[in-house]
């Protein structure tokens, strides 16, 4: 990206101080290309009124603390309020609100930072917005899409505004084949979407300076404690993984930030007190990326049990430290995960997930540390993936110029 190239990021998952691990994926690439261009980042965050401090309140009341700018890893960020509902209450009008949460804050971004392309980061509600916005400025924007788009868009009120935006989009990105075929269901087969996936922070996830400090034993589980996430197959497993390995023990990195998932997790974590488990499993909590990465380089293997996932960053980052994994085949992960590096088990089987695990911990002589990262870093270094986003933005702009 050449240095006079100004993109603006519209992206509602990105880190704020309250809730320091939303979108980390958005954050590190805009990390990586202001490393060479120039990035800020328009975030809007829930509006809340000044409701009294209850636990019950404390979903909406934080986000009262989030401040309105601030300057992350030298990127720009502001987080404008913009009206939501609860739950999905009033997702179909978000872009409404979302767009004239932001007009003003970017109108003033502009005269500062005359921004030639708008990068927004899921097409509903943010690349809508970007799409009433480039108009206005006369500037091109790209999506790139984390989520599938089934069953999400099979609202008319979402796909109309959706699939126009994504008609008008100068181009489209997802992070992988799998989520690239729920957009062309929508979009039709012939829709060009590049498939470019998230990175590794590679300084960050490294291995053990020294193969005896891992933990032969140890089981990492990082993300959140829900169904989706398939946690309680994992559960299931751990007793079978238990009995034949008794050094055996689960770690789980991770928390809630919404009622929904609050209240899997709390049914959840009642399940893990399983008999026989006591001592084998260990909840440690939401933790920062830097003691994730410890705890992934310490471990004997990173699992990852999902119903359904369109990447699968943990299994990456497990990866650069030099960690075998074990996941489901639940859509991106068939795209990273080979023999090589771990093991591929059906959705929702304990006995596989179990096998896979005991012959990981078993065979984990075999897991070259220096092989697996080697393999991580050569598809997936950030630097790798904001190139290919530097290609496309150079492409679009002068596609751009050419028009006009």
């Amino acid at each position: 990206m050449r240095a006079e190239q100004r993109v603006l990021f519209l992206a509602r998952s990105y880190p704020n101080n309250v809730i320091d691990t939303l979108g980390m994926w958005t954050a590190w690439l805009a990390r990586e290309l202001a490393r060479t261009g120039e990035v800020q980042v328009v975030s809007p965050v829930p509006y809340c009124p000044p409701l009294p401090r209850l636990d019950a309140l404390t979903q909406y009341t934080r986000f009262r603390q989030v401040e309105r700018h601030e300057v992350r890893n030298g990127v720009h960020v502001y987080h404008p309020r913009f009206a939501v509902g609860p739950a999905q209450m009033t997702a179909s009008l978000e872009h409404r609100t979302y767009l004239r949460a932001v007009e003003k804050p970017v109108r003033e971004i502009r005269e500062e930072f005359p921004f030639d392309l708008i990068h927004a980061h899921f097409i509903y509600p943010d690349g809508v917005v970007a799409s009433r916005l480039a108009e206005r400025y006369d500037v091109p924007f790209v999506v790139t899409d984390q989520a599938p788009w089934k069953p999400w868009l099979e609202r008319r009120s979402i796909r109309r505004p959706a699939l126009s935006a994504a008609l008008e989009a100068a181009r489209l990105a997802c992070v992988s084949e799998m989520l690239k075929e729920t957009m062309r269901h929508y979009l039709g087969p012939d829709a060009r979407v590049d498939v470019i996936p998230n990175g590794v922070d590679d300084e960050m996830f490294r291995p053990v300076d020294d193969e005896g400090e891992r933990n032969p034993g140890q089981i990492a589980y990082v993300g959140l404690i829900n169904y989706n996430k398939g946690f309680d197959t994992l559960l299931e497993a751990m007793p079978r993984v238990v009995a034949r390995n008794d050094r055996a023990k689960l770690v789980v990195v991770g928390g809630s930030y919404y009622r929904n998932t609050r209240l899997q997790e709390q049914a959840l974590r009642r399940r893990a007190g399983t008999p026989g488990l006591d001592g084998h499993i260990v909840f440690v909590g939401r933790r920062p990326p830097e003691e994730v990465a410890r705890i992934m380089r310490e471990s004997a293997v990173v699992v990852l049990p999902s119903r359904a996932e369109t990447f699968g960053a943990v299994l990456v980052e497990a990866l650069a430290s030099g960690t075998p994994v074990v996941s489901t085949a639940s859509g991106g992960p068939e795209e990273i995960v080979t023999e090589d590096v771990g093991r591929l088990v059906p959705i929702g089987r304990p006995d596989a997930l179990a096998d896979a695990l005991l012959d990981v911990l078993e065979s984990r002589e075999q897991f070259s540390a220096q092989r697996l990262r080697q393999y991580a870093l050569e598809r997936y270094r950030w630097s790798t993936i904001a190139e290919q986003y530097r290609r496309i933005y150079a492409e679009v702009l002068a596609d751009h110029a050419r028009r006009n």
